[in-house]
């Protein structure tokens, strides 16, 4: 559900890697959306990108890195 709505709202594929300005750290789209199914949080994570579509796909990336940086 969110990897449908990151790709019809923002134009993010699973298949995108995104790359943390702050750890420098790489991660493919796809896993970080694994690892938050895990954890139970996609809820959580949805709701928050529908309400931060007003920024755009760089707010999105944004957000999708700060997840990335918290995790491990």
């Amino acid at each position: 559900m969110v990897e449908q709505y990151l790709q019809e709202s923002f134009g993010i594929m699973r298949e995108d890697i995104l790359i943390s300005p702050v750890t420098n750290k790489k991660v493919v789209v796809r896993e970080l959306l694994l690892q938050v199914e895990r954890e139970g949080s996609s809820e959580n994570v949805l709701g928050t990108l529908q309400q931060i579509k007003g920024l755009g796909r760089k707010g999105a990336i944004v957000y999708l890195n700060g997840l990335s940086d918290q995790s491990k």
